[in-house]
């Protein structure tokens, strides 16, 4: 029982600190939508990792879009697409 107890300890821990990610420049700034309509007129330029869009802590995801200058995130639900769109086209959150 005790091994068991000891491993969702440091499986929480190891929860707890993916929530602690420091955002990038910008990304703040990067909006996800599930909506491809919200993304139509919008140029993609990035493919986002399926397990940044899964992280307790979107700034993981928002930060591998800020590399590909990208202010939109289409998840697709088996990770994401990166968008760059113009300013009348970001989607609201």
């Amino acid at each position: 029982m005790n091994q068991v107890a000891s491993g969702c300890i440091i499986m929480m821990l190891g929860a707890l600190s993916a929530g602690c990610v420091t955002p990038a420049p910008g990304a703040d700034d990067v909006t996800i939508t599930n909506n491809p309509a919200d993304v139509s007129a919008c140029t993609a330029v990035g493919k986002i990792d399926a397990e940044a869009l899964i992280s307790l802590d979107r700034h993981v995801a928002q930060n591998e879009a800020v590399g590909f200058s990208a202010n939109v995130i289409l998840n697709t639900g088996r990770g994401g697409v990166a968008y760059r769109c113009g300013k009348a086209a970001v989607p609201s959150e």
